[in-house]
């Protein structure tokens, strides 16, 4: 099958989940094409010389400002493909909108594949939001999307027309938690179109550690990982941390690892409460250090908090520690309970519930090391039984080939 991926940005340490997704689609042998409009810098979720499929990723422009960079690679595009380059520009500019986007499209559609994928799929509503004039170029396409949910804190919203213009320009709607599922419908997405299939993972790149140790130096290790921003509620988590410890409940050390426009202010809590020789910061890690870090954490704590349209969702971070059986206590906002072991949903806690956290923390410093084992091992199978990006990606696929016979 040919597949076309579509991401805003590509690769992204931020998002270990697109190359998990396309680096299957490969393996099990289908052609893939990746389109993405920008890339984070950093340390990507895999090596970016992993794979042809990341090194030949085709690069679109975000807005016309843009376009002076791309004119090489469109002037290239059109002279080896004039009339397939040509026959998109004008399918393209057809999509009903502003003349400035629909000179937008035509460039945009030149740069993508002359040669029609089977199935297309494009991550998030913002990337969705540029490439509408997708079944215009690619009619016998099954075009998807897959909803990750809102939009960040700071990333600007569509209206709502926008939204719904967006979602209606696609067959199906792909999304992970039935939490996801609702709030696609209320951005404006036919319920009939909205399939919940969950973010996948490779498994064999987290070994299991069924002889991992817990409380190692006599202490119960936390982990908080993520962007460090406003949502994550990193915040909260130190504060139940500091009353954990001025309980003198327990020995324990939180580490954070990940960096975001809340680093400076968290650093500062850290040194005004003494916290300092308890707190590490870890700062952006990559994926190899992240699973040493869940390995090595008892407790993974995930105290997110809703901030305008973004919810936490899935929380693929919960899973990556649930694979390493690390115990998880989260916050009971969005998919996130949906997404949890439900063996450690006992340890759970509203949204910005200091007391509530520092009250999960305090029943799991008191478990004995044989219940932490045990419900590591649960937490383990849970994953691996609904997180397989093998029958995950083959789920995609089925759907989209069921829609294409109908």
């Amino acid at each position: 099958m040919k597949i076309l991926a579509i991401a805003e940005h590509f690769p992204s340490p931020y998002k270990p989940y697109h190359n998990t997704q396309f680096e299957e689609f490969v393996a099990a042998g289908h052609e893939l094409t990746v389109a993405a409009f920008d890339r984070h810098a950093g340390p990507p979720g895999a090596p970016e010389d992993s794979a042809p499929f990341v090194r030949n990723t085709r690069y679109l422009p975000g807005t016309l400002r843009d376009l002076p960079r791309f004119l090489p690679a469109l002037v290239g595009r059109a002279l080896r493909h004039p009339f397939a380059s040509l026959r998109q520009a004008a399918r393209a500019m057809k999509y009903p909108d502003s003349l400035k986007r629909r000179l937008l499209n035509a460039w945009r559609a030149i740069l993508l594949p002359t040669t029609a994928p089977d199935f297309c799929i494009v991550h998030n509503l913002r990337a969705v939001m540029n490439v509408q004039f997708l079944k215009l170029i690619y009619p016998k396409a099954v075009v998807t999307m897959y909803y990750h949910g809102g939009e960040l804190p700071g990333v600007p919203l569509p209206t709502e027309a926008e939204s719904r213009r967006a979602f209606r320009s696609v067959d199906i709607v792909f999304t992970n938690t039935e939490y996801s599922r609702r709030h696609a419908v209320s951005r404006g997405a036919d319920p009939q179109s909205v399939v919940i299939s969950q973010v996948g993972f490779n498994l064999n790149a987290f070994p299991d550690p069924a002889d991992r140790n817990y409380r190692h130096d006599g202490r119960l290790n936390i982990l908080m990982a993520g962007r460090v921003g406003e949502e994550k509620g990193f915040n909260y988590g130190l504060q139940a941390f500091k009353r954990l410890l001025d309980e003198d409940a327990c020995d324990a050390v939180l580490r954070i690892a990940g960096d975001g426009p809340k680093a400076a202010e968290l650093r500062k809590f850290v040194e005004d409460n003494g916290l300092t020789e308890r707190v590490h910061f870890l700062g952006r890690v990559d994926q190899d250090r992240l699973r040493v870090e869940y390995r090595n954490a008892d407790v993974f704590l995930l105290p997110s908090i809703p901030r305008g349209v973004w919810e936490e969702n899935q929380a693929c971070v919960v899973q990556e520690a649930l694979l390493m059986r690390s115990i998880c206590a989260v916050s009971r906002t969005g998919g996130v309970a949906e997404s949890t072991a439900p063996e450690m949903l006992g340890y759970s806690f509203d949204i910005a519930d200091v007391t509530g956290m520092t009250d999960s923390l305090r029943r799991l410093s008191r478990l004995a090391v044989n219940d932490l084992k045990q419900l590591g091992a649960q937490g383990r199978g849970f994953v691996e039984r609904r997180y397989d990006i093998r029958a995950l990606n083959r789920e995609v696929l089925d759907i989209a080939l069921a829609h294409r016979r109908n």
